[in-house]
């Protein structure tokens, strides 16, 4: 049997292939750099090449239809102010949960579990929406999602599955047929860095503040909508909770760079407004030049309308959301993900290498070691009310 793959930045790893497997001959092993990837078991695989015919991912590297448009986007903002707080953006993904689920529907999205470690999961109460609410900004392990999905569907339940693009383009390739009762979102996807790269930065972390990290969410809105983390963590058998602003970071500066993703991130067919889901959803970034009425401090999503599955979803969640139709062709100004993949940073591969060989500690002395007078100066400005930050800016403008 042939490898599934010649190159590390051929495979995704969706598990379209192992879900495939009659025999359950294919396993997914983490590399060196903590990206898992399927192995074949010699002694189990019968040659019937069903893997090799389900990988998306390295069909559509050679030819992908990137002329597709979306057939409607909106700009969507979550009605119940308290549950879109714990949104990452404007509540689109809850809303789209809170629709299926109260039809008797099931819902696949990416948590993180005790261990602070991505995974995919399934619910089917309402209770337990908020583990798959916000972003993660880490490659998920998708165990065995695919297959539960597929068992879903032929019970004819309700299934929204929510993922990034090469996972749902993984999910639609071993299902190998259109399921009226799937509904498939895909994320506006900026890479995904290594699993074992954001647990060496926890473990760093928690050494750091000599505690125990108990929490650990990427988006938190509490000062407003952008890309500061929060940390609940124990110390001394009492809670408290940190703000973590990105340039205080390591690994949040270099996700925002692109600097940490897996190999296929940056030569990903998905980028572009060609979109795989039914339905695409993100953060509307640039909301204030596209949209300058709609009020943005808690968040507003971007919504693509990919297929006519997914203008029929929309109509079922405008008891959730207040919807404002858009312009694609603005909205993606703005969402450089809509256009073209991350490209491929010159300190990629030597992060990973020294990650590897010399350990966390490592990167994040270099890192503040470099960036120390930028984290000053960006400490300085966080410490200006958002309310004056706009006052400013309006002022600059008109000058």
């Amino acid at each position: 049997m042939d490898k599934l793959f010649d190159n590390s930045e051929d495979c995704c790893g969706c598990t379209a292939c192992m879900s495939a497997c009659p025999k359950q001959a294919i396993s997914m092993i983490p590399d060196e750099e903590g990206f898992l990837y399927p192995k074949i078991d010699e002694s189990l695989c019968i040659n019937c090449e069903l893997c090799k015919n389900v990988c998306a991912f390295q069909r559509n590297l050679v030819d992908y239809d990137t002329s597709r448009k979306p057939l409607a986007a909106f700009a969507g903002v979550l009605k119940d102010t308290n549950i879109l707080r714990n949104s990452a953006s404007g509540g689109a993904f809850i809303s789209l949960a809170f629709s299926t689920l109260n039809n008797n529907g099931v819902v696949f999205g990416c948590t993180l579990n005790k261990n602070k470690e991505a995974e995919h999961i399934c619910i089917d109460n309402i209770k337990d929406i908020y583990k798959l609410q916000g972003s993660k900004y880490v490659q998920s392990n998708m165990n065995d999602s695919f297959i539960e999905v597929k068992q879903y569907l032929k019970e004819n339940r309700q299934v929204l599955f929510s993922g990034a693009p090469c996972q749902i383009a993984g999910l639609n390739s071993y299902l190998k047929k259109n399921y009226d009762n799937l509904l498939t979102v895909d994320l506006i996807c900026h890479g995904v860095p290594s699993p074992l790269f954001f647990k060496g930065y926890i473990n760093w972390l928690e050494d750091q503040l000599k505690a125990t990290i108990i929490d650990f969410k990427f988006r938190d809105k509490k000062k407003g909508w952008s890309h500061k983390a929060k940390i609940i963590y124990k110390r001394n058998n009492k809670l408290h909770e940190k703000i973590i602003y990105p340039f205080e970071s390591y690994y949040y500066y270099y996700f925002l760079k692109g600097d940490i993703n897996r190999k296929s991130c940056y030569v990903c067919p998905y980028a572009n407004s060609s979109r795989v889901g039914d339905i695409t959803i993100g953060d509307f970034w640039g909301i204030n030049n596209v949209h300058p009425e709609i009020n943005d401090e808690k968040g507003v999503s971007l919504m693509l309308i990919n297929t006519k599955k997914g203008l029929k979803k929309i109509d079922s969640i405008k008891k959730y959301m207040n919807l404002t139709e858009t312009d694609f062709e603005q909205a993606k100004l703005y969402n450089g993900q809509l256009v073209h993949p991350t490209p491929k940073s010159e300190k990629r591969d030597m992060l990973y290498t020294k990650f590897r060989i010399e350990g966390a500690s490592t990167i994040a002395n270099e890192y503040y070691k470099e960036m120390k007078n930028q984290i000053i100066s960006q400490k300085i400005k966080s410490l200006i009310p958002t309310p004056i930050k706009k006052m400013i800016k309006k002022v600059l403008k008109r000058t």
